[in-house]
């Protein structure tokens, strides 16, 4: 059976159009959180900041304190919601009384109290998903093991130069994957030009890189280690910057320094506690896209929607598939994408995932053309399948030359009379 899906898997990875979208699940296995434990870890980061109070009042209005942490992003919604309630002279219906009053401090505004919550669980997010790729035998480190994004990748790399740029799309705000593209030596178009001063340039999506041949030759070759890299929602070094200029006109800078990791947050200097999270980034700044109700919304602007756009575009091209790899289908507007592309007739999806949700199995219950596979249980794993189903290309095409070579040699022995005589017992001893 393995055999059987490693050969399925070949075929889809000889396909000309290949893509991958990736979810929180596929760094599941260094992150050990998935959306649904995302803002507990971050609450864990406001100790002793004054957000961490409003947060205790806040909580008092469930009666459930774990429903917020089940959805992260139903809770954040909610505090959107009320900032703006609170803001009531700017609403049309401006005598709506706030359902919650706050204990102040000086001259606080409940509005003040709830943005500077949002500012700090944004800040925390983005603290919680700054995770460093293992050690491994890439690594300056003494491990002889390979992490599962560098063995994907790496097998991902071994596809035939003359197929298309693969193209990997992903919601994470984590940078596991340029880190295992970094020690694989892959080059990557992220959406941003420069070194020093790095800027947002959708042109270098089109990008390709060659390099000459041989002396002789009078042509060039492509150079075949390359991934476009799309992050749909950003990434935990993009900031977003209040007010947009000439040379940042779509409002999203690179952050080129070390982000502070969850250990450097919380110090104790002097036998008391320091909470440092105003380091991570100032007021006005923030992440590409929160997991909120209006990032669908938000995707509407550039260059998120340019980056939705050509997801779109690069399903509808014939012989396209699509890896689903640690993705749930909790956004709407990446589900919509996908089902948009089952009109292609040259599109397959396959979704891998230990557990299926509920939106893999309508898509799977749904699909009459046999166009969509689901890979679960103990196979549905990203380390499984990095290591196991995805096959060596470069080593498969090795062994379909061999059983070529054997099958033209004993048919040319027949043609001549003379079949191969058989083994002799021993003779591979000899």
């Amino acid at each position: 059976i393995k055999e059987e899906v490693q050969a399925l898997f070949a075929r889809w990875l000889r396909m000309q159009n290949f893509c991958i979208l990736m979810g929180a699940g596929a760094s599941y296995y260094v992150t050990k959180t998935l959306n649904a434990g995302l803002l507990d870890c971050a609450c864990k980061l406001l100790k002793g900041r004054r957000s961490e109070e409003t947060l205790t009042e806040l909580l008092k209005l469930t009666t459930d304190a774990t429903l917020p942490s089940k959805n992260i992003e139903r809770f954040l919604s909610q505090l959107l919601g009320l900032s703006t309630l609170f803001d009531s002279d700017a609403l049309p219906l401006n005598k709506i009384s706030p359902p919650i009053t706050f204990p102040k401090r000086d001259n606080e505004t409940d509005r003040e109290l709830l943005n500077g919550l949002l500012l700090d669980l944004e800040r925390a997010i983005a603290v919680t998903c700054n995770v460093d790729l293992p050690p491994s035998a890439l690594s300056a480190g003494t491990s002889e093991v390979v992490t599962p994004h560098e063995n994907f990748l790496s097998k991902l790399m071994a596809r035939d130069p003359q197929d298309g740029r693969a193209k990997v799309f992903t919601t994470n705000y984590d940078t596991l994957l340029e880190q295992a593209m970094d020690r694989l030596g892959i080059l990557y178009s992220d959406g941003f030009t420069g070194t020093v001063g790095r800027r947002f340039n959708l042109a270098s999506y089109d990008l390709d890189y060659y390099y000459p041949g041989e002396v002789g030759e009078g042509r060039v070759r492509r150079y075949h280690k390359v991934v476009q890299l799309y992050k749909l929602h950003g990434s935990i070094t993009w900031r977003r910057t209040p007010e947009p200029h000439p040379l940042n006109p779509f409002g999203i800078r690179y952050e080129p320094g070390a982000l502070v990791k969850p250990s450097q947050v919380l110090l104790k200097r002097d036998g008391k506690d320091e909470n440092h999270l105003d380091r991570v980034f100032g007021a006005g700044e923030g992440l590409g896209i929160l997991p909120t109700s209006a990032k669908f919304g938000q995707t509407l602007a550039m260059p998120f929607a340019q980056m939705f756009r050509s997801f779109g575009q690069a399903l509808q091209q014939p012989q396209t598939v699509l890896f689903v790899l640690g993705y749930g289908g909790s956004d709407d507007h990446v589900n919509q994408v996908i089902h948009d592309a089952l009109v292609n007739p040259g599109f397959t999806c396959v979704i891998v995932g230990p557990v299926p949700s509920e939106w893999a199995k309508r898509l799977c219950s749904a699909d009459y053309c046999g166009r969509v596979y689901c890979v679960a249980g103990p196979w549905g794993e990203f380390e499984v399948l990095a290591e196991y189903l995805m096959p060596d290309l470069e080593a498969l095409k090795t062994e379909i030359a061999v059983a070529r070579t054997l099958r033209e040699l004993r048919s040319v022995g027949r043609d001549y009379g003379s079949p191969l005589p058989d083994p002799v017992p021993g003779a591979e001893d000899a």
